[in-house]
């Protein structure tokens, strides 16, 4: 039988062997390998990954935010006549951009199509998140029936969770039960 010495000495050498290869074999590899997107090139710089406050804070794309009135609701008050109800728009946003929605205030003026005003409102929508929607409901008009009125988009304050504006992507949809028309200020 083999002495304890002589055992542990065949073994040494090998355990050396897979240190070195564990080692040494990172650094045998291109630089390249671990970075993502594209190759090396032999005339241009080599890549070098970005830090991550970097990527963070690049200009991104986004994309629209929409306001809409898809539906909109006659409610009665109880009496007999045209007078005694009133139309409730349904305001629905869409976000359709690449970041969440800390928050958008917007003002909507209503009016006929004959120029009549029968209504504003404003309204506070907060937290909307990417490709969500949320919708506010029972704001009331003064006239009876919801057929033949339009309306006009202001935008107040819109802000991303990342601070930015977004009032320059707020699109208003001017078709559906109510078609809205954004506000050219």
């Amino acid at each position: 039988m083999k002495s304890h010495c002589e055992r542990d000495f065949r073994i040494t050498p090998l355990l050396v062997l897979i240190a070195w290869l564990v080692c040494a074999f990172p650094l045998a590899l291109p630089n390249n390998v671990y970075a993502q997107g594209e190759r090396e090139t032999e005339t241009g710089p080599p890549h070098r990954p970005e830090a991550l406050q970097d990527q963070i804070n690049k200009e991104r794309a986004k994309g629209p935010i929409y306001i809409a009135i898809p539906v909109a609701y006659r409610y009665g008050l109880g009496g007999e006549g045209d007078n005694d109800s009133y139309c409730s728009p349904s305001i629905r946003v869409t976000n359709s951009s690449n970041a969440t929605i800390e928050e958008l205030i917007i003002g909507i003026d209503y009016w006929t199509t004959d120029g009549k005003p029968v209504g504003a409102t404003v309204t506070r929508f907060s937290n909307i998140k990417v490709r969500r929607q949320d919708t506010h409901y029972f704001y009331q008009l003064t006239v009876s029936y919801c057929r033949g009125i339009e309306g006009e988009v202001s935008v107040v304050r819109c802000v991303y969770t990342t601070g930015e504006n977004c009032s320059s992507a707020v699109r208003a949809i001017d078709f559906g039960t109510i078609p809205l028309r954004l506000n050219a200020r």
